[in-house]
């Protein structure tokens, strides 16, 4: 079974332009208070039930009150380009080339923010959180 197939095609393309906008946005370390806004308004936009940002920048999206808990750890902060004249593709172009996503973080670990993202919204939709909190 193709698990992509489980998800419909339209969610597919919100999920990967999701990513490709993440790479786009500079989060170089100790300074990710712009992409923490925009995942922030991305988790209310697709329904979480809570979405915390604390004192320290540290993002949370909740989903469900149940006793189970279920948890997508993840960061947003990069290391910074000091050689972008040097990139074949720019390093905060978000393109996708060959079907593959390039740029700065895309890997490590901004695509997996998008997937998790995602995996709790879908998640709620599917019916899949009856006595779970999941935090992402």
């Amino acid at each position: 079974m193709n698990i992509a197939s489980l998800i419909p095609e339209d969610i597919r393309r919100e999920l990967i332009l999701f990513a490709c906008d993440l790479v786009r946005i500079k989060s170089y370390s100790g300074r990710e208070e712009e992409i923490i806004r925009f995942i922030e308004q991305k988790m209310i936009s697709l329904g979480y039930d809570r979405v915390i940002v604390d004192a320290m920048g540290n993002l949370t999206g909740i989903i469900g009150d149940g006793p189970v808990s279920v948890m997508f750890d993840s960061h947003v902060d990069t290391v910074e380009v000091n050689d972008e004249d040097e990139w074949d593709i720019q390093p905060f172009s978000g393109e996708i080339v060959d079907g593959r996503l390039h740029g700065r973080g895309s890997v490590d670990m901004k695509s997996s923010v998008a997937a998790s993202v995602y995996a709790g919204a879908i998640a709620k939709k599917s019916g899949l959180t009856a006595g779970r909190t999941i935090y992402v």
